[in-house]
């Protein structure tokens, strides 16, 4: 007996050993795909930066980046989208947005891991840092939420939403001209100055003061104007098919100061990443604004406007 019990203790020591399964990932609310809005924003630096993203989580806990990015600490104008406004209440210019938006694609990469534990989901990047998001349901099985809570790497603010929709996946501009936007809360955290002296514009639920949008000739632009400032809506550039969106608005009164049809000076330009739920609807965006000063070399940065900010339902 001893003798059969030894002989089959040594038949399962040399059994090879079995790899323990690959656990999937809990993915944040059952959602792998993200639009992000996250910045750095402080009274006390002048070197503020925002960081528009995707972010994409696979079922084996890795996290993938691909990011637009602003910062004072790099001095660049605003680039042309080449879509054109015209015969949509605002005057017929090209619409710019902030420099390299209009790019083919993101130039920035991240990659990592990422873990959720109850409510909060943690990414932590290679290198780069981690950051930390409550994650909640506005729509149940359909869109996940995430309210910004810290990082290791500087960012104070931030905004996120996430589905299963494709990154193709977005609504159109005739969608989104028929969309109600007074449904859309604006939430924002922008720095500014005032006499040169640095602050934080912050809001909470207003809509955003622009509600009416026209489609123009171009099917990739809305446009409207309020007293005295012209608004456009337009996709990042001419040809893509992303999530990307572009918000561009100025004053009249400085274009003509200027001898201007169209400004070029230091308009405000809004780069926004659609938020779209599993079943492809529109909610809104997650966006920056990146409105370095270009034209005012005795201001320097007191002429910059930076923030992260969301036009959304939730």
């Amino acid at each position: 007996m001893r003798a059969l019990l030894a002989s089959t203790v040594a038949a399962l020591v040399a059994l090879p050993a079995v790899p323990a399964a690959a656990v999937a990932a809990a993915a944040p609310a059952g959602m792998y795909r993200f639009v992000v809005a996250i910045g750095g924003l402080k009274t006390t630096s002048r070197e503020n930066w925002v960081r528009l993203a995707t972010y994409s989580l696979t079922a084996d806990g890795k996290a993938y980046d691909s990011h637009f990015h602003w910062s004072q600490r790099v001095r660049v104008n605003r680039s042309y989208t080449g879509v054109s406004g015209g015969d949509c209440g605002v005057r017929a210019c090209q619409v710019q947005t902030a420099n390299g938006f209009q790019a083919t694609s993101s130039p920035k990469q991240l990659s990592g891991t990422y873990t959720v534990t109850g409510s909060v989901l943690r990414i932590t990047w290679t290198g780069n840092g981690w950051e930390e998001w409550t994650v909640s349901e506005p729509i149940a099985g359909q869109l996940a939420k995430l309210t910004y809570r810290g990082s290791s790497f500087g960012a104070t603010h931030g905004y996120g939403y996430g589905s299963n929709a494709t990154w193709s996946n977005r609504a159109s501009m005739a969608e989104i001209a028929a969309f109600d936007h007074t449904r859309l809360k604006h939430d924002y955290h922008l720095w500014k100055t005032d006499a040169g002296t640095p602050y934080l514009d912050e809001g909470a639920g207003n809509p955003f003061w622009k509600t009416g949008w026209q489609r123009c000739t171009s099917g990739r632009c809305l446009g409207g104007a309020t007293t005295g400032t012209d608004y456009y809506l337009s996709t990042a550039n001419a040809t893509s098919t992303d999530r990307r969106d572009t918000i561009w608005h100025w004053r009249r009164e400085l274009a003509d100061g200027r001898g201007e049809h169209c400004y070029t000076g230091n308009s405000h330009v809004k780069p926004m990443l659609q938020i779209i739920d599993n079943a492809g609807g529109f909610h809104g965006w997650v966006a920056v604004e990146a409105s370095l000063n270009q034209t005012s070399p005795s201001q320097g940065t007191s002429a910059d406007d930076i923030g992260v900010f969301e036009l959304s339902e939730f």
